[in-house]
């Protein structure tokens, strides 16, 4: 009976530091999961602060100013364009804006989405020419994005 007993004595105290130990392993777990957690919370944070693109393509923009006559210097500007491949981003070609009621575009065009520019192509009927365009890019993540861009284009005489 005295070996019983002892046995089980050595038995509960054998299992007793294993379950020590394994609360200190799991504690020590718990800890780095909490630390990691606080890690990514400031991560997404800070994301919801920023402009999120699905993807990027790089443009090469030459000036109006260029003459493209031999020995000529040309110029230009090479952008960066962050664009989304989703439904909730998109460029609206309009005539002109409408605010009576709520904002109406008067004959709208939606512009395809290529590589991350809106291509569009009009006729200068007239010696100014209005050009305007509902702009709105935004993702699951980080800020939106919408802008009403208008711009004016003078025919040149023909000589």
């Amino acid at each position: 009976m005295n070996k019983a007993i002892i046995i089980s004595i050595l038995t509960f105290l054998i299992i007793g530091c294993v379950d020590k130990n394994q609360e200190v392993i799991t504690f020590s777990k718990l800890e780095n999961l909490k630390a990691e957690n606080d890690s990514l919370r400031k991560i997404v944070a800070e994301i919801q602060t920023k402009y999120v693109f699905d993807s990027i393509s790089v443009r090469d923009i030459p000036s109006y100013k260029n003459k493209y006559e031999l020995n000529s210097k040309i110029n230009g500007e090479i952008v960066f364009v962050g664009y989304n491949l989703n439904d909730k981003s998109w460029a609206i070609k309009f005539d002109s804006i409408n605010y009576d009621n709520s904002r109406t575009l008067i004959n709208p065009d939606t512009l395809a989405n290529i590589r991350g520019g809106y291509q569009y192509e009009i006729v200068l009927d007239s010696d100014i020419n209005k050009i305007g365009a509902d702009l709105k890019t935004e993702n699951d993540y980080g800020k939106s994005f919408n802008v009403i861009y208008q711009t004016i284009i003078k025919a040149e005489k023909v000589k």
